[in-house]
């Protein structure tokens, strides 16, 4: 390569010249719907694009697409975050984080699956599993190993290789489907391990299978909501005897109407897609932008834990999502500071607006914004101007994607209601008309 310094050409060897990204770049598009799995892989390098101003860290401009709900911190630097990112790369359901090729060596037992080195230990004896699946929306899953049989929270993408890993660590003798979204696979699971108990809320049993979830009927312990703890067998638990228990279901409804939370050893609390951490916020947060059922019964559910917590009944310090940032609550992990934690949460939650999303309006919104070279997504981003998809979602929950725009949304309102009472009238005039060449008719 050839450079100019002081009128003289110099000759500089390009082998020198270090490469800026030798384990690869990170890049997120606007493909991203906000699931939050990959920040779990790679904290270090992906962090959270919040929309309030002066939340979040950080991020390297240029590293989002104007939209996406993850940007980068830092790019990867070693071998180990090089791995990290593969896997944060491949967990995302909606293909949004990309990355280039390393021009570092890799060694060969790192090569090929991004899964490798999963399942992972959080702590012993709790394991995030790993490759998750795109019918569960990219869902993580966790693995409790216990000699009795093992727990596995919410089903992976089932493989031979995850198969035989957990037949080596005690087997599946429970599968806990914390709620409908999470349930795809279900049946996999049982005709790999005989034996293995599925257990789901009542209210959230599919009769029919469809092209977004799978038939859940035949699960062997459907759950009903008592207000009040239960065994994994649904048999019920005192308020008084939950912190002694190794294993709880805490019905949770409202992001759906069977959802739950499981809590082990009252250290972990397994919550789906009901809470999770928001390290910008630094507190545990619900979603309003993808609550299927009510937002108002889910901060109260939420409510209902920090009433149990204020009394002594219910302390964890872990909180485990399938969608979210997982994270360990600040204090000593006892009732109080269970208790402060769900606090924070109950007050944010009330004031974030009322209401659900759904599912007719959220599945195209994912659609136009997953596939925007598809007609459809065409066609979307067409009506909805400078709004992007954005206009399929309710007004009260656009708030929360990163890029929007309220002035680009009323100024928009303002065309389509001008739109409309121009074809109104256009309309009228059109059945004056009518209406007065007929009167002159003759029969």
């Amino acid at each position: 390569m050839a450079g100019h310094r002081g009128g003289e050409v110099e000759v500089v060897d390009e082998s020198a010249v270090a490469d800026p990204a030798p384990w690869g770049t990170l890049r997120v598009t606007r493909r991203c719907c906000g699931a939050g799995v990959c920040r779990n892989l790679a904290p270090g390098l992906l962090a959270e694009v919040s929309p309030e101003a002066g939340v979040g860290v950080p991020l390297i401009p240029g590293s989002w697409e104007p939209g996406a709900f993850t940007g980068v911190v830092r790019q990867p630097a070693t071998l180990e975050e090089h791995l990290a990112a593969r896997a944060a790369v491949a967990a995302c359901a909606f293909g949004a984080l990309r990355m280039s090729r390393a021009s570092e060596p890799v060694p060969a037992e790192h090569r090929g699956s991004p899964w490798k080195r999963f399942p992972r230990a959080l702590e012993p004896g709790v394991w995030v599993v790993g490759q998750p699946s795109s019918r569960n929306y990219g869902a993580l899953s966790y693995y409790l190993e216990r000699p009795e049989g093992g727990v596995l929270v919410d089903p992976p993408k089932p493989t031979e290789a995850l198969f035989r890993w957990l037949e080596a660590h005690g087997g599946v003798a429970w599968l806990v489907l914390t709620h409908r979204d999470h349930a795809q696979h279900h049946a996999e699971v049982a005709a790999r391990f005989p034996g293995c108990r599925r257990v789901l809320g009542a209210a959230d049993v599919n009769r029919r299978a469809s092209r977004w979830e799978d038939a859940t009927d035949d699960v062997e312990v459907q759950v009903q909501d008592t207000g009040l703890p239960c065994r994994l067998d649904g048999s019920p638990i005192t308020l008084e005897a939950l912190p002694d228990e190794e294993l709880a279901l805490l019905p949770q409804p409202g992001h759906t109407p069977g959802g739950m939370c499981l809590l082990y050893r009252g250290r972990y609390l397994f919550t789906g897609d009901h809470l999770s951490w928001s390290s910008a916020r630094r507190h545990l947060v619900a979603h309003r932008l993808v609550c299927w059922e009510d937002w108002e019964r889910q901060t109260a559910s939420v409510g209902v834990l920090r009433g149990w917590a204020r009394a002594g009944h219910l302390r964890f310090t872990w909180v485990l999502p399938g969608h979210g940032e997982w994270g360990e609550l600040p204090g000593d992990g006892g009732p109080a500071a269970t208790a402060e934690a769900l606090d924070q949460a109950v007050r944010w939650m009330e004031a974030q607006p009322p209401g659900r999303v759904s599912l007719m309006r959220w599945v195209p919104f994912v659609l136009a914004r997953t596939k925007p070279e598809a007609r459809f997504g065409r066609w979307v981003r067409r009506l909805g101007g400078g709004l992007g998809e954005a206009w399929l979602l309710p007004r009260a929950v656009r708030g929360y994607l990163p890029d929007y725009a309220p002035e680009v949304d009323a100024a928009r309102r303002r065309r389509v209601a001008g739109a409309v009472a121009l074809a109104a009238a256009a309309g009228a005039v059109l059945a004056w008309e009518a209406a007065r060449g007929g009167a002159g008719v003759v029969p």
